[in-house]
């Protein structure tokens, strides 16, 4: 009793079945159409001539032609009906007041994205005298650490540096209120 087997396969899958089939191969599994392919009956013999010429033309005709894209790579976009994302704020800089002490002025800038200061800048710290101005550079990094960090000119003072810290949270405050944050 003869077996036979019936596979609706592509056509490159029809050329690597036959053979598959030609060569008397065991019954092996089509990647391109899924289907399970099963071996040729017992009485069809061919040579070994015949099969290493058929698994040949099976390993050239399976292999997709150089120009064919992959289907794993998407070059589609966003669907319709996605919303675009709305255009980041811009960095804007603002300039406080000048506050006045009896060691000298102080007055900082703000640098402002959306609703948050995202830097702080020192245009003019109290500088009447040396010493004055060495307090100045100590407080300046740790009065601008806390406005970054509380993002307000309700910092904490940087004791020794009382006039500059009150002189820098007012002219903050003054750039705050300028910027409408």
């Amino acid at each position: 009793m003869r077996k036979t087997t019936s596979v609706i396969v592509g056509v490159a899958s029809a050329t690597a079945i036959g053979a598959s089939w030609a060569a008397g191969l065991a019954p092996k599994h089509d990647a391109v159409g899924g289907a399970t392919l099963s071996a040729p009956p017992a009485s069809t013999t061919r040579s070994t001539g015949d099969a290493s010429r058929a698994s040949g033309a099976a390993r050239t005709s399976a292999a997709p032609p150089p120009h064919t894209k992959s289907a794993s790579k998407s070059t589609s976009k966003s669907g319709a009906g996605s919303t675009p994302k709305p255009a980041a704020p811009k960095p804007r800089t603002v300039d406080g007041g000048v506050a006045s002490t009896q060691y000298g002025n102080v007055q900082v800038s703000i640098t402002v994205t959306g609703s948050n200061i995202t830097d702080v800048t020192a245009l003019h710290l109290t500088d009447s005298s040396g010493h004055s101005a060495r307090i100045s550079a100590y407080a300046a990094p740790i009065l601008r650490k806390e406005a970054l960090a509380k993002q307000s000119a309700q910092i904490d003072m940087v004791s020794g540096a009382t006039y500059t810290s009150e002189a820098y949270q007012q002219s903050l405050q003054s750039a705050i209120d300028a910027a409408h944050i």
